[in-house]
């Protein structure tokens, strides 16, 4: 059966961010504390930021993938974490014009179906923004998926301040029509 991607607005994306936290804590075999904090988070970032975006993927009846992210706002935790090491490397004009993409998650059985892909694909296809930035595992499969769509590294070798957990800061930009 194939999947459909469908853009939600604010209130149903509000109103599923409990199905979506339980995707995600499937897709990322998470205990419960970390998915409620990813509700809360979600719920505030969707209800709040400028830009918030969320598509999901279904097949049938079954939610089975969703996407979310947002304007990349310089004021923002992610993007004070990033801003230096990103014009460290170079890379300072990627902070303008640009999405932050937060998550993106397929349930475990539909993951290798194309539904991270199609996701992905819709949201740079459709949005305003030029670019699109992100963080994932350096050692993930994620990570082989965003260099297919046409993600580049940025700062391959992360490290979040405070803490020893490492990521890989990816971009994508739109090429000139």
């Amino acid at each position: 059966m194939p999947h459909t991607i469908r853009r939600l607005r604010r209130p149903e994306a509000l109103e599923l961010a409990p199905r979506l936290a339980g995707i995600y804590g499937r897709a990322m075999r998470r205990e419960a504390e970390p998915v409620d904090h990813f509700e809360s988070t979600f719920r505030r970032c969707v209800g709040e930021y400028d830009g918030a975006t969320v598509l999901v993927a279904s097949r049938g009846e079954d939610t089975v993938g969703f996407l979310y992210g947002f304007d990349l706002q310089l004021g923002h935790w992610w993007p004070q974490q990033i801003e230096g090491p990103v014009r460290a490397a170079g890379h300072g004009h990627w902070l303008t014009e640009a999405f932050e993409l937060v998550e993106l998650q397929v349930t475990p059985e539909a993951q290798g179906l194309g539904v991270g892909s199609a996701l992905l694909s819709r949201q740079l296809s459709e949005m305003p923004h030029q670019r699109a930035l992100l963080a994932t595992d350096p050692d993930g499969r994620a990570r082989m998926l965003y260099r297919r769509i046409g993600f580049r590294d940025l700062v391959p070798d992360f490290v979040y301040a405070g803490t020893s957990y490492r990521a890989t800061l990816m971009g994508w930009e739109r090429r000139a029509s």
